[in-house]
């Protein structure tokens, strides 16, 4: 009886510490896989992060030196305006435009088309607009025309815009109701007041009265 009683009382003693390992297993267990899968977790992470700062530097490499002189995206039937030193508007449009990459400043043109509140305008086979000095450069077949009659025809000109002058270093030839003017170099300054003509200046005038047969003004 001595001897039941002591075994009964032996498992009594030894059952709840047995209960007890069991649950401290099953924790050590649990434990085990939440390290083996954070462990997993970090691995594909620590993976994922390096193939992904492998993938940046690619794209972030340094493109291949070329030439300097390539352009941008063509526009097409740009549109500039802006205002002269006495804030009257002018504007400047053409057929394409194209920004250098070297300098966008610099905007290349084809059939380029300035005219200003004065009615005047100039045009030309190519030119190159300076967005920040608003100065013009006009290549080829320079057409100028201006509300009194006068046609100026060039091969190169230089156009300030914001000053309201010209300059041509290309021979000039002008006809209008007075007569005709031809020159090496001109220069146009004083809102057109105050034409330079410099180099072989050759100007020919017409008769008042012949002016009036060609225009059909009654004599006076």
């Amino acid at each position: 009886m001595v001897s039941a009683a002591h075994s009964d009382h032996s498992m009594d003693i030894w059952g709840p510490r047995r209960t007890t390992s069991l649950k401290e297993a099953r924790t050590h267990t649990a434990l085990v896989h939440i390290l083996r899968l954070l462990f997993t977790i970090g691995a594909v992470l620590s993976a994922g992060v390096l193939v992904g700062t492998v993938i940046n530097s690619s794209l972030a490499a340094p493109p291949v030196a070329g030439p300097t002189s390539g352009l941008s995206v063509t526009v097409l039937s740009p549109r500039f305006e802006g205002f002269d030193a006495h804030d009257r508007p002018y504007s400047l449009t053409a057929e394409t435009a194209r920004r250098r990459r070297e300098n966008v400043s610099l905007i290349d043109l084809v059939s380029p088309r300035l005219e200003d509140a004065a009615s005047t305008i100039v045009q030309a086979r190519e030119g190159v607009w300076n967005a920040e000095t608003e100065v013009l450069e006009l290549v080829g077949d320079v057409v100028m025309t201006d509300a009194a009659g006068y046609t100026f025809t060039s091969q190169r000109t230089r156009m300030y815009v914001k000053d309201n002058r010209v300059e041509g270093q290309t021979p000039l030839n002008g006809v209008g109701p007075i007569g005709e003017v031809r020159a090496d170099q001109y220069e146009v300054t004083d809102d057109g007041r105050r034409i330079v003509l410099k180099g072989n200046v050759w100007t020919k005038f017409t008769p008042k009265r012949t002016r009036r047969e060609t225009t059909g003004d009654p004599a006076r």
